[in-house]
């Protein structure tokens, strides 16, 4: 009787990690760790019960960071996952895949969840973009877009604010964002400190986003991304940006990533561009010159922020 539940037992689990397997559950280097669903702040999303019409929400973050190393300052990157404003997660295989690439080589990685357009956060009148060359792009929600944006900015905040507690050196923080997520990268990177901290006037910002703390990153990784609503805030004190672009994306086409590369030779800020040839929107398993995505950003880590 034994044997046959410890051979049901078994099989059980054996059919779990084929389950696990068989739906893409990313499998980590083993000098990595992943501690999941962290809180990062808090987000105002519509709730037709409250009173004001909203609520806040907490905005959630996994790490992946290596185990054979001090948990003392250490680089960190934040990555933000794509989804068109409207939907993608921190527990995208690919997304992670990359983290733990970086994470298998030293840097702490914080995944992060924020607002889409299924939260319908609040609108924020006073913002109503130029989103230049959009004849090419569908233009998301508004209120979406800017979300994100303070959701990027609550995680840099956060990030810094608790360094000692995460073993990271608060001023090596790079933050890497592909396709929506590449849109909400270059703002936090781009963008004073003061633009996009809050939902609005009519939104306090709480205590726990860490308002004071500073949330400009040591580095930009933009993955098919664009600054398409942030075209005015490069200037010569915006750090070094690695762009990374299919020439054939019809999704955000290759015309926004010249885009950046012209700002950055106008302003002198550090760049490194990477066009894939022929390749279309997230570019995921593309090499340019033999080299994968994971590599180019290690290099790129590595070069501007030792």
């Amino acid at each position: 009787m034994r044997a046959s539940c410890l051979h049901a037992i078994k099989t059980t689990l054996a059919v779990t990690l084929l389950l696990l397997v068989a739906v893409g559950c990313p499998r980590l280097s083993r000098n990595v760790s992943r501690t999941r669903d962290l809180v990062y702040g808090l987000g105002y999303v519509k709730d037709e019960t409250a009173d004001s019409g909203y609520r806040l929400q907490e905005l959630l973050f996994d790490i992946l960071e290596p185990t054979d190393i001090p948990a003392s300052n250490r680089p960190a990157v934040l990555m933000i996952h794509g989804g068109t404003f409207k939907g993608g997660s921190k527990e995208d295989e690919d997304l992670v895949n990359v983290a733990d690439g970086l994470a298998s080589e030293g840097y702490v990685c914080f995944l992060i969840d924020y607002r889409v357009e299924s939260d319908e956060p609040p609108p924020v009148d006073s913002w109503n973009p130029e989103a230049r060359h959009a004849k090419d792009i569908e233009i998301p929600s508004l209120p979406a877009v800017h979300a994100a944006f303070v959701d990027a900015k609550t995680a840099m905040r956060h990030i810094r604010a608790n360094a000692d507690t995460y073993g990271i050196d608060p001023n090596r923080i790079a933050v890497w964002g592909e396709s929506a997520g590449a849109f909400a990268a270059l703002a936090a990177g781009l963008t004073e400190p003061d633009e996009f901290s809050s939902d609005g006037e009519d939104f306090p910002v709480p205590a726990q986003n860490n308002p004071g703390v500073d949330p400009k990153p040591s580095l930009i990784v933009d993955c098919w991304g664009s600054a398409m609503f942030t075209p005015d805030a490069f200037d010569p004190a915006d750090p070094p940006i690695m762009i990374f672009h299919g020439t054939y994306d019809f999704t955000v086409p290759v015309l926004y990533a010249l885009n950046i590369e012209s700002a950055c030779k106008t302003h002198d800020i550090s760049y490194r561009i990477y066009l894939i040839s022929g390749e279309g929107h997230g570019c995921w398993e593309c090499e340019y010159d033999g080299d994968d995505l994971t590599t180019l950003t290690l290099e790129f880590l590595s070069d501007y922020m030792p």
